[in-house]
């Protein structure tokens, strides 16, 4: 116990662990899941059944809500191969079907330090010419990480699904573009791509390198679908007290 707060480490799933730790418990938080360059299977593995053990636990355990934390990718009607964001979809609707009062909160991509996005497209945006994976057009709202911790600590348990964005939406170019100026870069040398091709050709080479590939045909999808927040009036009213791009920029460094 460290001021108040218990610390019980455990496996998502394995279910004796989930009971252990929702003992007692009112509200269940679910956060954990795994990103990045994982194998397909692994996904689904943590952040789909993971999610269902949970639930289960919540469940047997009497939990009065259960406040779930996706991800704007599930929404996404172009996923290529994307298990992550289809993994994320997965596990929505087992929550929705969990018997258990719920809240899905679907954040935007989530800037602030540490930030595995943020560092990902700030690479892209250093190199001498920005490579932008079609158009450039897609609409994109980051929203900085206090805020979204905000937002979860205000919402109710209500049967809606939340979705969180910062005050500002721009396209991918925009954004590159600024992230790219806030470093002191004052060029704007751009080289469109073609996504499909690009995607389709990650998506082969995957098994064998993906270790090393410095992105996956899934990670493409922030390309190929606006990653903006449908409009929620909880949300919206604070937008005037969230940080908006620069802020998020300068917090990072």
């Amino acid at each position: 116990m460290d001021g108040g707060v218990e610390f019980v480490e455990g496996d998502l799933l394995q279910p004796d662990h989930c009971r252990r730790a929702l003992k007692g418990c009112d509200t269940v938080l679910h956060l954990a899941a795994v990103t990045g360059k994982q194998k397909p299977e692994e996904y689904f593995r943590v952040n789909t059944e993971g999610t269902r053990v949970l639930l289960a636990a919540a469940k047997e355990a009497g939990a009065a809500s259960f406040l779930y934390v996706s991800s704007i990718a599930a929404k996404f009607q172009n996923r290529f191969p994307y298990p992550y964001a289809e993994s994320k979809r997965r596990a929505e609707n087992l929550v929705r079907a969990g018997g258990v009062p719920w809240t899905i909160v679907r954040p935007t991509m989530i800037f602030g330090p540490g930030s595995p996005v943020q560092q990902g497209l700030k690479g892209l945006a250093m190199l001498p010419v920005i490579p932008l994976f079609g158009d450039g057009r897609v609409l994109v709202q980051p929203v900085f990480v206090d805020d979204v911790a905000g937002v979860i600590a205000g919402v109710r348990p209500g049967g809606q699904t939340i979705e969180v964005g910062g005050p500002e939406v721009v396209t991918m170019e925009q954004l590159l573009l600024r992230m790219r100026q806030a470093a002191g870069i004052t060029n704007r040398r751009l080289l469109h791509l073609p996504l499909g091709p690009i995607a389709a050709c990650l998506a082969a080479v995957e098994p064998l390198l993906r270790p090393v590939m410095p992105v996956t045909a899934g990670q493409l999808a922030s390309f190929a679908n606006a990653g903006i927040a449908e409009p929620d009036p909880f949300v919206t009213a604070r937008h005037a007290s969230m940080r908006g791009i620069e802020a998020m920029l300068r917090s990072a460094v």
